[in-house]
């Protein structure tokens, strides 16, 4: 009962910048140390002092911008000026703009990852199953098991909801004695079970590894004839490093902008260390320059899906591109984070977001 009425208000809350920004404050401001430690050198944290005043200018774009302590350094805060700082749409201000652009009754379906797939089936292109928590051992639901591992031995297990990568893996019914204590396994914090993606060798070239997918935000608008249009809002790919199956970027993936007129990405990588990478560091492919494939096909199936909830404004949309089948859904999200589309080439999005939802 507790927890059902701490989720009620959390998701009451969580859209509001003083929640967001005293929470991350409490969250991680004993950890602020180890944050600097991971962007500053060695020599630079002799200087006391200097670390005295960097520690009070991250409170105070924390609380004045709402920027994270990691977006300070990821967003190039240090040393700037108020216009530069509140150009940017940082963790601490992001999700009060999502009541301004999407119908609160579709956050629940977007969100939850097995409502998204009955959604855009579709354009998911594969198999899925649900499985809740706590839910019962029925002979149905055991034989519905059975004959998606019959079919996909190994497979992707994902939370029901869950954000940046959290949870994600990959598992096989051999790691189980049974199907039932599968079963069993995954009704302890639901999951969702998804046939795995066979990556093309077109994207495949970037890191063979990942999954490598696109985030393709896109904006309804309404157009000059009045008619609703869908607008692209900066495109990224993201990809994976070393033996990562993740290509997401806050669990150390690479992103990198998209022009979304021609699908050709303009930028060089980086991940959320702030490392920057003309090449992909395990495979040499150079970002800049190179070509999304079939990107025509990208365009049609985001647009498509854009327009099929009303009253949704703006969503992300992640999008795979298999061997077999072409671009795939992996996920939508709308409540999609700006940080890569901001970070890479530290511009700030703001103005650019608040002149769509003008126009919506």
């Amino acid at each position: 009962m507790l927890r059902k009425l701490r989720r009620k208000i959390y998701r009451k809350i969580r859209f509001q910048t003083w929640y967001r920004k005293c929470n991350h404050y409490h969250r991680k401001h004993r950890q602020i140390d180890q944050i600097i430690s991971k962007y500053k050198s060695p020599e630079e944290l002799q200087d006391k002092a200097y670390v005295r005043r960097l520690k009070r200018d991250m409170t105070h774009c924390l609380m004045k911008y709402g920027a994270y302590y990691d977006e300070y350094f990821q967003f190039g805060f240090e040393g700037k000026d108020e216009e530069y700082r509140s150009s940017f749409i940082t963790e601490g201000i992001r999700m009060s703009f999502y009541p301004r652009m999407n119908d609160p009754k579709n956050t629940n379906m977007l969100e939850n990852k097995y409502l998204t797939y009955k959604k855009f089936k579709d354009f998911f292109k594969r198999d899925m199953l649900c499985i809740r928590k706590d839910k019962e051992a029925t002979e149905e639901a055991l034989q519905q098991l059975s004959a998606f591992v019959s079919e996909h031995e190994t497979y992707i297990v994902k939370p029901i909801y869950a954000a940046f990568g959290k949870g994600v893996h990959m598992d096989s019914i051999k790691n189980y004695a049974s199907v039932e204590e599968a079963f069993q396994e995954y009704t302890r914090t639901g999951a969702v079970i998804e046939e795995l993606i066979e990556q093309g060798q077109e994207m495949a070239v970037i890191h063979p590894q990942s999954v490598n997918t696109l985030r393709i935000p896109t904006a309804v608008i309404r157009g000059e004839n009045g008619e609703s249009e869908v607008r692209l809002f900066n495109p990224t790919l993201r990809v994976g490093q070393h033996e990562s199956v993740i290509d997401n970027f806050s669990a150390g993936g690479i992103s990198a902008l998209i022009d979304p007129e021609t699908g050709v990405i303009f930028t060089d990588g980086e991940d959320k260390k702030c490392h920057y990478y003309e090449k992909h560091p395990d495979t040499g492919v150079r970002f800049k320059g190179f070509q999304i494939p079939h990107w025509e096909e990208v365009l049609s199936m985001v647009k498509q899906a854009a327009m099929m909830v009303p009253g949704n404004h703006y969503c992300g949309w992640d999008l795979a591109y298999t061997a077999q089948r072409g671009w795939c859904m992996v996920e939508a999200n709308c409540t999609a984070q700006m940080g890569g589309m901001q970070m890479v080439t530290k511009t700030g999005r703001r103005q650019e977001l608040e002149d769509l939802i003008a126009k919506m």
